[in-house]
């Protein structure tokens, strides 16, 4: 799929919705995790898209995080989870235009969820 010159490489449909998405990170210098809540944009089985202001908290490419996506209840008959929870890696940033200065300045970040994701249901499976 080309899309503005890009190919686009995700595995699997993703679902445009708000969701709360708390990241956990090691900070740099420090062996203490990082906590930080964030609203995802858009969200896959694979992977999760989010925005993120300034500089004081800058992904990078690579970076390995720990993930907890929260579907929304209203959202379960689109994704049919109500946790998504475990090991990323960013894949992705991308600075997003409107800022004038460095402190308000938005990234969008691309985060690929790792094979051994956790995914939490309310509801039982059909059959």
């Amino acid at each position: 799929l080309m899309e503005q010159g890009r190919i686009d490489r995700r595995r699997g449909r993703r679902t445009d919705m708000e969701a709360q998405l708390l990241i956990r990170r090691v900070k740099e210098g420090s062996r203490s995790l990082q906590e930080e809540q964030k609203m995802a944009k858009n969200v896959s089985l694979h992977g999760v898209y989010f925005e993120t202001h300034g500089q004081q908290d800058a992904y990078t490419v690579d970076d390995m995080v720990i993930a907890s996506l929260s579907i929304p209840e209203s959202r379960t008959r689109d994704f049919p989870f109500s946790l998504l929870a475990g090991r990323g890696r960013v894949v992705r940033v991308e600075e997003l235009s409107g800022a004038e200065s460095d402190v308000s300045k938005r990234f969008g970040v691309a985060l690929e969820f790792c094979d051994n994701l956790t995914a939490l249901t309310d509801i039982p499976p059909q059959g």
